[in-house]
């Protein structure tokens, strides 16, 4: 054995692989040298596997990391589209509404015109028969002496006269014209209505197609109004009939007085002499009156008359011709209403005031009289058409319409959807699936506004106020009706709501 003080001196050595120290190395040098020796080629140390449980635990946690991202990502793709779905949707339903609007604004433009054909058709019917009155008439008024100006007036009358009546009136011409304005006025209330009433039905269609369209082939999805009771489409426009159609009437009669020959056809003609000679400076003269007017809501009638003021003596002693007599030289009338047997005489007791026909019945009384008594042409008329305005009439008008587009859970493409990535049914995975608000289902809400703006207008119902004309106000007779996206937090508000969910905050 070797003694102590000799193995204390000795080097210790090491077999292959292993680490020997030098001899009479202190511990703390030999402890350098084996940190040393780790890094030099074909030195090996031994494994003992402690990081093993380690990278169990850290690959289970990058597995449900891997998991929820998956998930959120998928639920974030699932929401976007929701989003943009309900948008197309209530654009979609919005240009529905503005359509709609716009078609009742140009069909009830067009029944404007059409009946103010049926006026203007009225007006020549009445005046043809007083040309052809003026050509037989036995006045015998003197145009050669008195009216030199109304010779060829009262010539082109008696040439004409007749073969006007026979081909425009006798024939029927004029009648079956205004009765071919009268049907497509109805053929237009026909088609005001159908559209109008089947607006919803076919909303709801464009708004199911809209949305499947966003997800096609891919699970099933709900787009439905957010709120039915809320103000809609068909409280929003309204149709107008009976005694409520004051409206029409105004635009329709304003419209057809812009034509000056319906609005009145009048004239006032000096005589260079009386027929008295002794009333002399005093002058005969003619007076031309006539006009077309609505009456009620029914009946257009027109009146044209003619008279011949003459001054004579008032009686037997009166050698001054102080008395004023009308000689009626024309007349004429016509009418269309619903009654067209025994129209004239309704006209006759139906048409009030003396300033109608322009003043017809007060200037010349007595050819009034004669025009309501044998004037026989009435034509059956069904009178102004119902029609579809707002329901009230507003500085700015707008349509709000709100959709709730809903998807189930179970439709997306999810781990607890139809994804093909999903976890066993005990997994502890399940803990990282989606957690709809309020339920099992994902919600976006979106909402269109139809307003009234004129292409070219100063902004919102500006245009005509730089020309000094008054605001215009929107309303179904004027087809420019638009419609965009905007952002209701009360339909935001009302949708969570629904689902039950409580924003934080909202209780304060």
């Amino acid at each position: 054995m070797m003694p102590a003080k000799q193995r204390r001196g000795r080097a210790w050595t090491s077999k292959p692989g292993r680490l020997s120290l030098s001899a009479g190395m202190p511990p703390a040098a030999a402890s350098v040298h084996l940190r040393r020796r780790r890094h030099l080629p074909g030195y090996r140390q031994r494994q003992a596997g402690q990081a093993l449980l380690f990278g169990l635990f850290l690959l289970t946690g990058s597995l449900a990391a891997l998991f929820y991202l998956f998930n959120t990502g998928q639920l974030v793709h699932e929401k976007t589209r929701l989003v943009n779905t309900a948008d197309a949707v209530a654009y979609s339903a919005g240009v529905m509404h503005a359509r709609t609007m716009n078609f009742e604004a140009y069909t009830n433009r067009a029944m404007v015109a059409n009946t103010v054909a049926i006026a203007q058709l009225v007006s020549l019917s009445s005046w043809v028969e007083y040309v052809n009155k003026l050509a037989t008439s036995p006045a015998g008024l003197d145009t050669s002496t008195k009216y030199p100006s109304f010779i060829v007036a009262a010539i082109a009358a008696k040439t004409t006269g007749q073969l006007l009546e026979a081909s425009l009136n006798t024939s029927g011409m004029l009648e079956g014209l205004a009765q071919a304005s009268d049907g497509i006025v109805q053929s237009l209330q026909a088609a005001q209505r159908t559209a109008h009433n089947g607006l919803l039905p076919a909303r709801q269609q464009v708004m199911n197609a809209v949305a499947q369209a966003n997800f096609p082939n891919d699970g099933l999805l709900t787009a439905e109004p957010l709120d039915p009771q809320a103000e809609d489409y068909p409280s929003f426009v309204r149709r107008y009939s009976g005694k409520e159609r004051t409206r029409f009437a105004e635009v329709v009669t304003v419209s057809a007085k812009k034509d000056g020959f319906v609005s009145k056809r009048s004239w006032h003609l000096d005589a260079l002499r009386p027929n008295c000679s002794s009333a002399f400076p005093r002058r005969d003269w003619m007076d031309r009156r006539g006009g077309t007017e609505l009456v009620e809501f029914e009946q257009w009638s027109a009146v044209d008359t003619l008279s011949e003021k003459v001054w004579v003596p008032s009686n037997m002693f009166d050698a001054l011709c102080s008395a004023l007599s009308e000689q009626p030289v024309s007349w004429g009338k016509a009418a269309a209403g619903e009654a067209p047997g025994d129209l004239a005489g309704e006209l006759a007791s139906a048409d009030p005031g003396p300033e109608l026909y322009d003043g017809a019945l007060r200037v010349n009384p007595a050819a009034y009289g004669l025009a309501t008594a044998m004037s026989s042409s009435a034509w059956a008329y069904s009178g102004l058409p119902g029609f579809y305005d707002l329901s009230s009439r507003q500085d700015d008008p707008r349509l709000r319409f709100s959709v709730r587009v809903r998807r189930d859970i179970s439709q997306t493409r999810t781990a607890e959807g139809r994804s093909a990535v999903r976890p066993a049914p005990q997994s502890r995975l399940n803990d990282y699936q989606a957690q709809p608000a309020g339920g099992r289902e994902l919600v976006a809400v979106a909402t269109s506004e139809v307003f009234f703006d004129r292409a070219g207008g100063a902004g919102a119902n500006g245009y005509g106020q730089s020309q000094g004309l008054p605001q215009e106000i929107g309303s179904l007779f004027n087809p420019y009706w638009q419609v965009r996206l905007i952002h209701s937090s009360a339909d935001v508000q009302k949708a969570r709501g629904m689902q039950g969910v409580q924003t934080p905050g909202s209780n304060q």
